[in-house]
């Protein structure tokens, strides 16, 4: 078989590897992939069980059911505190595949995206996709926030899109709103869309969270948010991407020619969710909290191992580079070893390689269980 140059220039992600692995042993604690243990809420079930009894389940409009697409307007804005309208609107199969129309909706050959990393693989991969080039930014002040002076020197007049994730996914950091605002003044200054990844915003935990939203104007802002980790809902596949009404209207004829429409089943679902947003989303964030607490004081004083804890997201992002050992190495070791199963730096950019990412999407007693592998592992290295 003779494959496209572009499918070669696809990589796999280490977590999903390290995970299909995992599966040789029946004891493995698995802390490697963002998908939520805790069941989806009992009210959004209902009423994906209403939709198939009531045979509500033909094609919707590309865009989305009227109704989820007012109801998510209406949160956005709520959230954001500006004027986002059904028609700014699209629902998606997940926030990846808005990532991927829009990337698809904006670049060409040749063009250059800036992505501020750690950086979930997949916006990489999209934008490759495209055949454009993806440049991550890899320097940062304390914390992970990025260096807005740092940003500048990667943009050329081949750079069409910045991409912004707070809360940031493997991190957890969440930027300040002065942070926001030199971004925004930046792209504003170069003529750049900014892209921005909301994906973990009810997932905050110690500090306010802004959405560049409020500080850049709506013709070149995109956002993306889903219902995956807010509602835990990753197996419904369902989120949107918010854009200038005539973007929007671009997208949807793309997304005719891809997925025709999200699962009938799950947009009536996610218009309960969205619906009653503030009841659904605050128990995840209070279990996800008391997790990250359980595993953060779990791994306190281990050697080889540093760590912040996270303002936001169910992941903590840790230095093992004290152990000598680069991610990839580290990771399989740990997982033949010890059977517990992370995501190495690596999926993340070439420059975090001296990183993992765990993970905290188990209830407490295997977290504990898992935390106490790690430890012996990093004890007896």
């Amino acid at each position: 078989m003779i494959l496209s140059d572009l499918s070669w220039s696809i990589r796999g992600t280490l977590g999903r590897k390290l995970l299909a692995l995992a599966q040789q042993y029946d004891d493995v604690v698995d802390l490697t992939l963002g998908d939520p243990d805790i069941p989806t809420p009992d009210g959004i079930c209902e009423a994906a069980r209403n939709c198939i009894r009531e045979h509500r389940t033909r094609y919707t409009a590309s865009a989305g059911l009227p109704q989820l697409r007012e109801a998510i307007a209406t949160y956005e804005s709520g959230k954001a505190d500006i004027d986002i309208h059904p028609e700014n609107v699209a629902v998606t199969v997940g926030a990846t595949e808005a990532i991927h129309l829009a990337f698809r909706m904006l670049l060409n050959p040749g063009d250059e995206v800036v992505i501020i990393g750690p950086s979930w693989a997949q916006c990489l991969n999209n934008v490759l996709l495209c055949g454009a080039k993806p440049v991550l930014a890899d320097k940062f002040t304390e914390g992970f926030l990025p260096d807005v002076d740092y940003l500048r020197t990667l943009i050329n007049d081949r750079t069409k899109i910045i991409v912004v994730n707070s809360p940031n996914n493997p991190t957890g950091t969440v930027y300040p709103l002065e942070l926001l605002r030199g971004i925004a003044n930046l792209a504003r200054e170069k003529g750049l869309y900014v892209f921005s990844d909301e994906v973990y915003s009810t997932l905050v935990y110690d500090r306010q969270y802004y959405s560049i939203s409020k500080l850049y104007p709506a013709e070149n802002l995109v956002l993306f948010n889903s219902f995956s980790k807010a509602f835990c809902m990753t197996g419904w596949r369902i989120g949107y991407v918010i854009g200038e009404p005539h973007f929007i209207k671009r997208l949807v004829k793309m997304q005719e020619n891809v997925a025709v429409c999200v699962s009938t089943i799950s947009q009536w679902a996610a218009l309960e969710a969205v619906s009653h947003a503030d009841i659904y989303t605050a128990s995840p964030r209070d279990i996800f909290r008391a997790r990250r607490d359980t595993l953060a004081s779990s791994l306190e004083g281990a050697p080889g191992i540093k760590y912040s804890i996270p303002d936001a997201t169910f992941y903590l992002f840790a230095d093992i580079s004290a152990t000598g050992m680069d991610s990839r190495s580290f990771c399989f070791s740990l997982l033949e070893k010890e059977h517990v199963a992370l995501t190495p730096g690596l999926s993340f950019g070439d420059s975090f390689d001296g990183y993992v990412r765990l993970a905290f999407t188990l209830e407490v007693p295997m977290i504990l269980e898992g935390a106490r592998r790690i430890r012996h592992f990093l004890e007896n290295l």
